[in-house]
């Protein structure tokens, strides 16, 4: 997904948007500071009487960075601002090192030591040379992709579908426990999101952005990332036994969510930009495009 999103994306755009520091903050606030808030709340609210596991779950989920690769794929799909979308992307992400902790030690007092030499290596192969090497094949091989770009423009909704398959295959074992705890951690996990949609919703409007900057606002801002929580959860929560239910059940519904929006937000960028210069990688764009 990023290896795509490097190649479809304009290097001087990209270069723009990483100094659009008045839409990156808000969506690092978003995801560092009004989720983990949030998320508290409901973490003490729908937790069972005398359950020690609950908020230390909830709190996991809460305290990750933003979505590696569907915020960006589902932008690219809405026709928003997919470049503003790698930036938020790449800024959590470098952050989580940091914040993760501090957010998991102010709300439930553990201690949590990422080792950042390997944290920032994994994200440099994981993250950065896929970018680079789209941004590296786009000037050499851009003009002789027009018969391919359909396929390029559905290429997103594939690897969502692939993202919704890993999840429910990452938490299938968790998922299958007590019923009533799956469904307050899913009660707990869509209010969540939904706030986080909203509160992005009315901040973006508030700060006067342009469409395509308030839906990679919107998806990056208040998605989350699962892979990084299921190594925090496996490696100094192993012993909660809910620990990676609320990650699956966030992630799950983040993308089905979001999936559905994708033509609302679409409407309101073709809106902005026109039809062929919002809708390029749009799942509907127009074919005369």
């Amino acid at each position: 997904m990023l290896g795509i999103a490097g190649f479809t994306m304009d290097t001087s755009s990209l270069v723009k948007q990483a100094a659009n520091f008045h839409a990156v903050i808000p969506v690092l606030l978003s995801i560092y500071l009004f989720s983990p808030i949030l998320a508290y709340g409901l973490g003490v609210w729908f937790a069972p009487a005398g359950n020690e596991h609950f908020l230390p779950a909830m709190m996991i989920m809460a305290a990750q960075a933003g979505s590696l690769a569907s915020a960006i794929a589902l932008t690219m799909m809405s026709g928003g601002n997919r470049e503003l979308a790698l930036i938020c992307t790449l800024s959590s992400n470098s952050l989580t090192f940091l914040l993760t902790p501090l957010i998991l030690n102010l709300s439930i007092g553990a201690d949590v030591d990422f080792h950042v030499g390997e944290m920032m290596l994994r994200m440099l192969y994981m993250v950065l040379l896929p970018i680079a090497a789209g941004q590296l094949l786009r000037p050499l091989l851009w003009r002789h992709t027009e018969r391919i770009r359909p396929f390029i423009r559905i290429a997103p909704q594939i690897i969502i579908l692939m993202f919704v398959y890993t999840g429910f295959a990452s938490g299938a074992k968790q998922l299958q426990g007590t019923p009533e705890i799956v469904l307050r951690f899913f009660a707990a996990c869509a209010i969540l999101h939904l706030a986080l949609l909203v509160w992005n919703y009315l901040l973006s409007g508030w700060l006067l952005f342009e469409w395509p900057d308030r839906t990679a606002m919107m998806l990056s801002g208040s998605q989350k990332t699962l892979p990084n929580g299921i190594y925090v959860w496996s490696n100094f929560f192993a012993t909660n036994p809910y620990g990676a239910v609320p990650l699956v059940l966030y992630h799950l519904f983040q993308l089905l969510m979001d999936t559905l929006l994708v033509p609302w937000f679409e409407k309101r960028n073709l809106k902005v930009g026109g039809s062929c210069a919002a809708a390029t990688f749009s799942c509907h764009g127009d074919p005369k495009c």
